[in-house]
């Protein structure tokens, strides 16, 4: 599902009840998409089947001689320096060109991820797709939080293509937590 603009990812955690969702498939096999968990910074948070809305963090040391080398290389450079020195010189284009992110070399390395708890209040949608488990339908969802307990889940319809009636007609449009 491509939305226009900045977007926060969402994972949905096997266990969260996702109401007209097939319960024969998992949530993860999704890629959740959402703009509206404070201002879309492409985070990813986590909806956990605990309730709670958890946000990636990670932290960040120096890199180590040896990675920069192999950043380096990576790039078709002998040293770090040759690398560096010909990010200084190069425009965006010439960076993308030749497959270098436009902030260049990055002196820093993920040294730990994990996952902390967000602390929800009030609400966001998320909407997601996957032709693997029903060719063009789009789920979208409204999930409410209470001082960071989840109270809802809301079916709030579908995009792109038929009616959300025509798809498990007799499931409830809203789960409760």
């Amino acid at each position: 599902m491509v939305l226009m603009g900045l977007f926060d990812e969402l994972v949905v955690e096997d266990g969260v009840e996702l109401p007209k969702f097939p319960q024969e498939c998992s949530p993860t096999e999704i890629e959740w998409q959402t703009k509206e968990i404070g201002r879309p910074a492409m985070q990813t948070y986590k909806l956990a089947s605990s309730g709670r809305l958890l946000r990636r963090q990670r932290e960040y040391r120096q890199k180590t001689p040896a990675e920069k080398h192999e950043a380096a290389t990576n790039h078709g450079f002998d040293s770090w320096d040759e690398y560096v020195a010909f990010c200084e010189t190069q425009d965006a284009h010439g960076l993308i060109k030749r497959g270098i992110s436009v902030g260049g070399p990055n002196e820093q390395t993920v040294d730990e991820e994990f996952w902390g708890d967000h602390n929800m209040h009030g609400s966001f949608e998320f909407h997601g797709s996957s032709d693997d488990i029903e060719a063009g339908f789009s789920w979208s969802y409204e999930a409410r939080f209470t001082r960071g307990d989840l109270d809802a889940i809301v079916f709030l319809g579908e995009r792109g293509g038929g009616e959300p009636s025509d798809y498990k007609p007799d499931e409830p449009t809203t789960v409760q937590f």
